[in-house]
């Protein structure tokens, strides 16, 4: 599901999208979407999760926020096991276990305003660019007159701006590079490797 309804693009784009621009946008919203989750490391949406995650001093703290619920923790062997949750992120008392797999509940209803208003602003700025360019054209000339296109705008892809991709490292760094990061291993200072955890 999308991050930002088109109903976010008319209103940063100052008006009605046509039949068209709306089958566009819908594919765009997903594209957009799913480039701020991935950069973020957040999913927002309420869901479920199931990652593995590596204890330090008998704590971990889950990555997907808010914490909704935590609904089973297990050791490597798929044996459920005891633990205390503060009912924030973070799970202690879980003793001497190398390695846990959690599976959590996490997200909200509402979907933050900074991130709506970037991933529409993502949209809204890609259906903006000239026919032209979106067809691939760099440049073309008339006459004395050049017109060039910048290469964001050439074929039209949806892209994350250098100031989109700040809001997306803000809910990223409050996962990763926080001092609470406590069980996560190197993820404190080191981004998540995709083969470290999975998600449903």
């Amino acid at each position: 599901m999308a991050l930002a309804t088109i109903a976010d693009v008319e209103a940063r784009l100052g008006r009605s999208l046509t039949v068209a621009e709306t089958s566009k946008a819908n594919a765009y919203l997903a594209d957009a979407s799913a480039l701020f989750i991935q950069r973020a490391v957040q999913k927002f949406e309420v869901g479920k999760s199931t990652v593995r995650l590596f204890p330090k001093d008998g704590i971990i703290r889950l990555v997907q926020r808010p914490v909704i619920e935590v609904i089973e923790v297990k050791d490597l062997d798929g044996n459920a096991i005891d633990y205390t949750f503060d009912g924030h992120q973070s799970l202690y008392d879980l003793g001497d276990f190398r390695g846990v797999t959690v599976n959590y509940e996490h997200g909200s209803a509402t979907i933050p305003q900074d991130v709506v208003g970037v991933v529409a602003g993502m949209v809204a700025r890609t259906l903006s660019i000239s026919p032209d360019a979106a067809a691939g054209v760099q440049q073309q000339s008339v006459g004395p007159f050049s017109q060039s296109y910048a290469n964001w705008a050439v074929g039209a892809q949806v892209m994350l701006s250098p100031a989109d991709a700040k809001v997306a490292d803000y809910y990223r760094g409050l996962s990763f590079r926080s001092t609470s990061t406590l069980g996560n291993g190197n993820y404190g200072i080191n981004y998540p490797n995709p083969t470290k955890f999975r998600r449903d």
